[in-house]
């Protein structure tokens, strides 16, 4: 499908605004790709992604199609539980660092597994032993400190997926020397919201 080339973003707060724009066409049926890129032909040997986001491994959460941008746009790490790890850290800083992305979102989505796993682990229910669940129990459990910070009585899902990506974007926004540093001094902005499957709707936490 072809795309349209229009201006990158001047900073944080339009490149938060493009994606969002991009989502309103996501939801529209507007299959207008847009490219905020500005590589043009050269995209085979460069990039120059305006975002980076940290989404749900989730095979119904896609990105590229919920943003509506073209390839070379955004710069995605994904992990269930949209949680912050060595991968989605690194890659991260990577992002901001070497490619100067202006914008790190942490996108959670609607009936997260991952989220509901934590819940059942704080609330006692459930647990991943490592001879049984390989590495899965240490995915889970990124999510689970989230949680247990929540009353038991409002652990329902859509508040804990909310609550998590909250979470995990005060956590990397924290993090130096890189993306801390960068949110400091204006240059990036870090920014949590949820992804409804359903509705096709991305709403900021």
């Amino acid at each position: 499908m072809n795309s349209e080339a229009v201006p990158p973003p001047g900073g944080p707060n339009e490149a938060l605004e493009l994606l969002l724009d991009g989502n309103g066409r996501h939801r529209d049926g507007n299959l207008q790709l847009r490219d905020h890129s500005g590589v043009g032909e050269e995209l085979a040997g460069k990039q120059q992604p305006f975002a980076a986001i940290i989404s749900c491994a989730d095979s119904r959460v896609s990105p590229t199609l919920i943003f509506y941008v073209a390839r070379g746009n955004i710069f995605v790490s994904k992990v269930a539980g949209n949680s912050i790890d060595t991968g989605t850290l690194g890659s991260t800083e990577y992002a901001v660092e070497v490619l100067a992305v202006k914008l790190v979102l942490v996108l959670g989505h609607s009936d997260c597994g991952a989220v509901r796993a934590g819940i059942a682990v704080a609330n006692g229910e459930a647990s991943y032993p490592p001879g049984r669940y390989g590495a899965i129990g240490e995915v889970v459990g990124r999510v689970v400190p989230a949680i247990q910070g929540v009353p038991p009585a409002d652990r329902s899902l859509p508040h804990c997926v909310s609550v998590n990506a909250a979470a995990q974007a005060d956590d990397i926004a924290s993090r130096g020397p890189i993306i801390k540093q960068a949110a400091d001094a204006g240059r990036l902005k870090v920014v949590p919201a949820v992804y409804d499957i359903k509705t096709r709707r991305v709403s900021l936490v």
